[in-house]
């Protein structure tokens, strides 16, 4: 699913043919004479990357292709003679609220181009004299965090539960989820906030891990099938606290034997016969998929500046919410004012008031992000990724700044959660 290039098939403007055309022609991968490309253009779909410029720095102590000489890189050579293979890894007991980190190793088998995670199991409920009350991060936060590490390196991909949730509402924008079973979702499986009645409640949610970018592709695919490169799973549990707000004598907790279920999506390695022997085929692999996430704590009110992590590549988007204390938020619409800006007086992006940039959000994908959540999104791509993508490393001071109205009150221990998704080059 290409975010940046579905939009003409869901209710806009569809590109002119002689721009596809050309934009396919130059395409490294598949070009016009494959027999998918024509349907592709009649459909108003161009190339990822026929639109979108490469990263400007690698990642440190990474090399996401096979040794110098040994390979050949041909995508459109590679899509024709791989396997896609779905295939079930391990099963481990979810450990618990409040649990320490789980560490689970990512088999070296493939080019690794998708994750897909499990949590399933079941909530029993107590109200007794009081009552059980969701915080915004039920459920998707009965993962607080889960991250790939590379080499040691944990900078890849990093989001949250809510954030892996939150990319999935932006690229398959906003679709009716007939798969999610929790209490207090909607029909989109967004939290409702909605008090939880007594009983045994079961749960069951699927994480992506957005390792590629785009499918079609499979730009950010980890050449996996290397001595080189030691890939793993680090995952981390919220405690009982960050996901209920429990009053009087009530009670929550996890009953039977929650699981946690990893699939590994990968492709095989074929081999292709050149005149200097026989090479791995291998796709395209130049870009990395990134998406980190960090916390910016505040206590004011006013004007909240949120410093970007400074990324080595492009910026494809930002996320955020505000988290007023510990388990509440602020919604956007509330706020006096969103805006992005860099080198102390340069402000590209201005919404005032902040429903301009909702409006955006809400037309982009079908709806909000998780509204009880709160998300908003700068989104790089979704309307010309080569004319709007911002290079994070190439700018001075490049920040957000959130403006908090007088009449919140901010509470203890409030922050500005935000992730950044980008690519960068990986080889």
């Amino acid at each position: 699913m290409r975010a940046a290039e579905t939009q003409d098939q869901r209710g806009r403007p569809v590109r002119f043919s002689g721009e596809l055309r050309q934009a396919w022609r130059e395409h490294s991968g598949p070009g016009l004479e494959h027999p998918v490309v024509p349907k592709l253009i009649d459909a108003g779909i161009g190339p990822i990357r026929g639109a979108m410029p490469t990263g400007m720095d690698g990642a440190a102590f990474m090399s996401n292709l096979p040794p110098e000489g040994s390979y050949v890189m041909d995508s459109g050579l590679f899509f024709e003679n791989t396997e896609r293979n779905d295939v079930p890894q391990q099963s481990v007991p979810y450990p618990g609220f409040g649990a320490a980190p789980l560490d689970l190793r990512i088999a070296n088998v493939g080019v690794l181009s998708g994750q897909q995670i499990v949590v399933e199991g079941i909530l029993k409920t107590e109200k007794g004299t009081g009552a059980v009350t969701p915080t915004f991060r039920w459920p998707w936060g009965l993962l607080s965090g889960s991250a790939v590490n590379a080499n040691g390196q944990t900078s890849l991909i990093a989001p949250t539960g809510l954030d892996k949730r939150a990319r999935h509402q932006r690229i398959y924008r906003n679709p009716i989820d007939p798969i999610t079973v929790a209490s207090s979702i909607d029909e989109r499986g967004n939290p409702t906030l909605a008090a939880i009645a007594d009983g045994e409640h079961p749960f069951f949610l699927i994480y992506e891990i957005p390792i590629v970018h785009d499918w079609f592709t499979l730009t950010g695919s980890f050449f996996a099938q290397s001595d080189q490169i030691y890939l793993a799973l680090h995952l981390t549990f919220p405690a009982l606290s960050e996901l209920f707000t429990l009053t009087g004598t009530a009670k929550a907790e996890l009953v039977g034997t929650p699981t946690i279920r990893v699939t590994n999506t990968f492709f095989d390695v074929p081999f292709a016969n050149t005149q200097k022997g026989r090479k791995v085929l291998v796709p395209d692999l130049q870009w990395l998929h990134g998406f980190i996430a960090s916390d910016l704590a505040f206590a004011n009110q006013g004007e909240v500046p949120v410093p970007l992590i400074r990324t080595s590549g492009e910026l494809l988007a930002f996320y955020s919410y505000i988290r007023n204390g510990a388990s509440a938020v602020i919604k956007p619409g509330s706020l006096s004012s969103y805006r992005m800006e860099y080198g102390a007086n340069r402000i590209p992006r201005k919404y005032e008031p902040t429903q301009h940039l909702l409006y955006k959000n809400a037309n982009d994908y079908n709806g909000l992000i998780l509204p009880e959540v709160g998300y908003t999104v700068l989104d790089f791509e979704a309307d010309n990724p080569s004319r709007d993508l911002v290079f994070p490393k190439g700018v001075t001071e490049l920040k957000v700044v959130p403006v908090i109205p007088n009449s919140i009150e901010v509470k203890a221990n409030s922050a500005v959660h935000f992730a950044e998704e980008a690519l960068f080059a990986g080889r």
